[in-house]
């Protein structure tokens, strides 16, 4: 019998091969393949499991070694792949005649609970050719998402002689129910994040959070409390359109190595991170012992919001620079090597000073000059080159509250939906798809300038000094504005908008970045 489980270290993961060795002397339980104490201590659990089950544990020398050698193995999923392979390797179950896949963590009863990882263990499977796969019922619905590896439900050990007879004849196992769809998800949508029809007034606002969802733009929200800056963050991922087939396995798969699945299996929504501002860097980037994937993954495809970004260690927010720029974060720890995706966009907000009350009329700054200054240098230049669209704001005047309702989320993600469309056609022989995310090369051949447009766009960047990087985000906010227009010709307002969300502050705002 070929048993295989699954180590979650890194995106790719490692496949490990359980073999047994049962051989006449002393009764002994061994176990090799550099496994950590929560393995080692899986033999006495799998032992009363085996026994609990209805089946005899062999008396005899009893020898387990995960393979390859060299890799680290941690975690409780181990345990249902070790016993089924020592009751494969006595005869006490059928062997299928097929490569099997087999996690989750085991009770003294012989209970199957769920793991983490699982739908990258099946995809890691697929990928070696290995079809066919048991895992505990709370896992079925994650790892039956791929829809590429049979999967069967093992709700205990002493299910494995009945599965595996089906499995060896040939039975298909049962097909999961159905999971929710988009639509299904749609109605409890604006409930979960807000609308943005709750946001009074602040136009400014919502056209560049309507850009930054059309094109995938980095966004820096800046001004007092009560701006409406986290109101509108919060409902960014409302007019976002649904995560296509592709983005959601990508999804799906970060969340599962971190074992927060969603419901159904799949990440069928852009997902929306907001950590606290105390967060580590392991917390941030990924890491730690088991080198798990952080919040920049779990953000992979979706929104990753930084509230009170000054806040945030200054350590932190540098090391957003790389998966910013590039999509991906690598992480070495201890000779090995990881990476994750990390494709997100990236919302920061902050307050104008510590005390927040710089350019509010009506109020007192208590901050000194120096104050101000290194309460912004925590953000850093290199990180705000890199963040195309910035919005200053104030609080809205109280008329605004007895204005109508705005545009509803629904409304603006419809216009979002058909800018994508024409950016998924234009783009659709290109690695990318969206404009923020056009390599430099590319800026030139997809963001094509005619004469009098091309002499505005240099003027407006020679005035503001901009840097190379941030002429190519001007270039792709314009394409973007383009795209919500519907033309395919860049002009003089598409420049124009662009830069003025570029710039930063304006006659309401007249602090500076140092």
């Amino acid at each position: 019998m070929v048993v295989y489980a699954y180590e979650p270290t890194g995106w790719e993961g490692e496949l490990v091969k359980v073999e047994v060795d049962i051989r006449r002397g002393l009764p002994a339980f061994d176990l090799s393949g550099l496994p950590d104490a929560a393995v080692k201590e899986s033999r006495e659990r799998i032992r009363a499991a085996v026994r609990n089950s209805g089946f005899e544990f062999p008396v005899d020398r009893v020898l387990v070694n995960l393979a390859p050698s060299d890799v680290p193995k941690g975690g409780a999923s181990f345990d249902l792949p070790i016993a089924i392979a020592i009751l494969g390797a006595a005869g006490l179950v059928p062997d299928p005649g097929v490569p099997l896949l087999a996690l989750g963590e085991l009770g003294l009863s012989g209970s199957v609970a769920p793991v983490r990882g699982s739908l990258a263990a099946v995809a890691a499977g697929a990928a070696a050719g290995i079809m066919e796969a048991f895992v505990p019922p709370g896992n079925l619905e994650e790892a039956s998402a791929l829809g590429e590896v049979r999967v069967r439900a093992l709700p205990s050990l002493a299910d494995a002689a009945e599965a595996l007879l089906a499995l060896r004849d040939g039975i298909p196992p049962p097909a999961p129910d159905r999971p929710r769809t988009d639509d299904d998800r749609s109605a409890g949508l604006a409930a979960s994040t807000g609308d943005f029809s709750e946001l009074r007034g602040q136009c400014r606002l919502r056209r560049a959070l309507e850009l930054a969802a059309a094109g995938g733009h980095h966004v820096f929200l800046f001004g007092p409390p009560g701006s409406g800056k986290t109101m509108a963050a919060r409902r960014f991922p409302g007019i976002l359109p649904a995560l296509d087939r592709r983005s959601s396995l990508e999804a799906s798969r970060a969340h599962s190595l971190a074992g927060l699945s969603p419901p159904g299996g799949l990440v069928r929504r852009p997902p929306f991170r907001a950590p606290h501002h105390g967060a580590s860097l392991e917390g941030m980037v990924g890491g730690g012992k088991r080198l798990a994937p952080g919040e920049v993954s779990l953000a992979h495809r979706g929104v990753l919001f930084l509230d009170e970004a000054s806040e945030f260690r200054s350590d932190v927010l540098q090391a957003l620079r790389e998966p910013v720029e590039d999509g991906r974060v690598s992480i070495a720890r201890a000779g090995r090597v990881a990476s994750y995706p990390a494709r997100f966009q990236l919302i920061l907000a902050a307050n104008p000073c510590p005390c927040g009350n710089l350019g509010r009329p009506g109020a007192a700054c208590l901050c000194s000059e120096r104050e101000i200054r290194a309460y912004w240098a925590r953000i850093g230049g290199a990180l705000l080159d890199r963040i195309d669209l910035r919005v200053p704001l104030s609080a809205p005047e109280p008329s605004a509250f007895s204005e109508p309702p705005g545009e509803s989320s629904s409304d603006i993600r419809s216009r979002v939906e058909a800018a994508r469309e024409r950016q998924a056609a234009r783009y659709s022989s290109d690695p990318w798809s969206l404009n923020a995310e056009l390599p430099p090369g590319a800026v030139e051949r997809w963001c094509a300038l005619d004469g009098p447009v091309r002499r505005r766009f240099e003027e407006e960047a020679r005035r503001l000094s901009l840097s190379a990087r941030a002429c190519h985000g001007a270039l792709k906010v314009a394409r973007s504005v383009a795209d919500l227009a519907g033309r395919e010709t860049i002009v003089a307002a598409d420049i124009d908008e662009a830069f003025y969300f570029r710039r930063f502050g304006d006659e309401d705002f007249y602090w500076k970045i140092p």
